[in-house]
């Protein structure tokens, strides 16, 4: 029998990730489901024996019993095959999804998942599960009240007034019935077109994750070609005499592709969904300059633009990066209310706030303190009251087709709630919107990059330089032998592998790129220490590693640097990588 719980249904998650079992588990308990977490198939179907739960939430891959032999068996046993079960995988091939359903599952989610799909899902199940239980006892009922008619005929010869008036009593009982299963099958049809738009909003973040992916791609080729860029100028530059106007003009090269490689840097953190975020004491004075001077430069004449930033010395712990994106988010988003309007106004401020412990509940969820308390406002068309409940909804805009995807404020919500903030929104039609942030002031020092005059640092040792671009590998090559290193160059990560084996002892350092076709970076420096474990590697790539520091650690990688890099940030990484050996 099923344990009975004032909750609202017993759930058995079964993930062999510990970390993936919390995550469901908080938030089913929060949703008020009673949850029993199993981190195998076998220990799931112990559970189950003593505990039948109203819902499984199966993982696919697991070591001892995987979730298509942990169903099989389920659906074989009378006491279990009417359990609902979901399947959820980061597998997300169509032949794993038909699998799933072949053997019984109801439903599939895809990690990484939303706790909202998660959540709309799981009561999609408990529904349809309340609703077949309603229409067997409306059945059972009605087969009941069939026995009683059949009764009723048989008395018909004794009182034929008896029998009608019963009849009319139960015709309107079964009318009733009817009307009330004609109502749950309408609920039942709604119930799938639910289920129907929450598969579109899948494809498209499927979609989306494939558009970062190739985002990614496209940012570590463009890094590379601006990193030979990069190397050239510097490379000019130690030629020439800098006072000259050629030397200048190398300047303007090098810090408009210093330029370029920030640029490609957002492009990333905007692509790259689970990119860990750089938190850090920040000012958001500058993020808004730049913004305002970047605003300045692309908004029409037709839109005025204030702006009214005190001085404040005060910090946030945050990524600017990030900052820097809601604010543009906001901001473009105010244009558009103010594209009709033929004297627009946009209005950006940034003022201290302290919240009182008497007014926390009006700014729920934040404590009190002192905050940030930044302002966008615009004298736009407004947001329809119907509407400004959803508008930090994922997919939900009111723009046109190939004007947005409905998720910029969404996911400005999700950057202002991981920086422990708060976002109000004030509107009225055709008066205009007020957007207002509010960011806690850390007691943190800012980090602050002081300015060096040390002179370049150089070496004599010997470096073999390993890329698959052939144009920077020899761009890199001169940076580095007019530093004063011997270097010897490998366009292939095997060709390297091999360079290696036979001359391991004449060589001081490595540096290999991380993306490379036949052996990544990662797996070179991995094969190169099983050869002479105490060789220092540094890695260089065009895009955010996508290994932590701890794994770095444990291939025996010394080191990191992003492309494109200055001739400075490059002898300083090898001096350091070196002295740590």
């Amino acid at each position: 029998m099923s344990e009975k719980s004032d909750e609202k249904g017993i759930i058995l998650i079964v993930d062999n990730r510990a970390e993936n079992l919390r995550l469901l588990e908080n938030i089913l308990t929060e949703e008020g489901y009673k949850v029993r977490p199993a981190i195998s198939g076998s220990l799931a179907l112990m559970t189950i024996k003593s505990t039948l739960p109203d819902l499984i939430i199966l993982d696919i891959r697991m070591p001892d019993i995987d979730g298509f032999a942990v169903c099989k068996i389920l659906k074989s046993e009378d006491t279990t095959k009417e359990i609902p079960v979901i399947f959820i995988s980061a597998l997300d091939e169509s032949m794993n999804k038909l699998k799933a359903f072949e053997l019984g599952g109801v439903d599939y989610i895809t990690k990484p998942f939303e706790a909202r799909e998660v959540l709309a899902r799981v009561k999609t199940q408990f529904d349809m599960r309340n609703m077949q239980k309603i229409l067997a006892e409306q059945n059972k009922q009605l087969q009941n009240e069939i026995t009683e008619r059949k009764e009723i005929e048989l008395q018909l010869q004794k009182t034929q007034q008896e029998l009608e008036m019963r009849v009319k009593k139960r015709t309107k009982a079964l009318e009733q019935a009817n009307f009330d299963l004609q109502t749950e099958i309408q609920e039942r049809k709604e119930a799938e077109k639910d289920k129907e738009i929450l598969l579109r909003q899948l494809q498209q973040a499927q979609k989306l994750e494939a558009i970062g992916t190739l985002a990614g791609g496209i940012a570590h080729d463009f890094n590379n070609i601006l990193a030979i860029v990069h190397t050239c100028s510097q490379l000019v530059m130690a030629e020439i005499d800098p006072e000259t106007i050629a030397y200048k003009n190398m300047e303007k090269i090098l810090k408009s592709s210093k330029r370029a490689s920030e640029l490609v840097n957002q492009i990333l953190t905007f692509s790259k969904r689970h990119q860990t975020s750089n938190f850090a004491p920040i000012s958001l004075v500058p993020i808004l300059k730049e913004s305002i001077k970047l605003l300045e430069s692309t908004l029409p004449t037709s839109i005025t633009l204030k702006s009214n930033i005190d001085t404040i010395t005060e910090i946030v712990s945050g990524d600017s990066i990030q900052i820097y994106q809601v604010v543009m988010n906001l901001c473009t988003n105010a244009y558009h209310a103010m594209e009709k309007n033929d004297n627009g106004e946009l209005s950006i401020s940034l003022t201290r706030h302290m919240i009182k412990k008497k007014d926390t509940a009006k700014y729920f969820p934040l404590k009190e303190g002192m905050y940030l308390k930044l302002e966008i406002k615009d004298t736009g068309e407004g947001i329809d009251p119907s509407i400004i409940d959803r508008i930090f909804d994922p997919y939900f805009t009111t723009k046109g087709k190939g004007r947005g995807t409905g998720l910029g404020l969404a996911v400005t919500l999700g950057i202002i709630e991981k920086h422990k903030g708060s976002i109000k929104v004030k509107s009225k039609k055709q008066e205009g919107t007020i957007f207002t942030i509010y960011l806690p002031v850390s007691d943190q020092e800012p980090v602050l990059k002081a300015e060096t005059k040390k002179p370049i640092q150089s070496g004599n040792e010997h470096i073999l330089l390993v890329d698959d671009e052939s144009d920077l590998l020899y761009t890199v090559k001169l940076l580095l032998e007019h530093l004063g290193y011997k270097v010897t160059i490998q366009n292939s990560s095997s060709m390297a592998l091999a360079e290696f084996e036979k001359k391991s002892f004449s060589y001081d350092l490595i540096i290999a790129d991380m993306g490379m076709p036949e052996m990544n970076g990662k797996q070179l420096s991995m094969k190169i220490k099983k050869i002479r474990n105490n060789i220092p590697i540094l890695l260089c790539s065009g895009k955010t590693p996508e290994i932590s520091e701890k794994e770095m650690k444990e291939c025996g990688i010394s080191g990191f640097l992003m492309k494109p890099f200055l001739k400075r940030e490059l002898s300083e990484k090898i001096r350091e990588v070196l002295s740590s050996v």
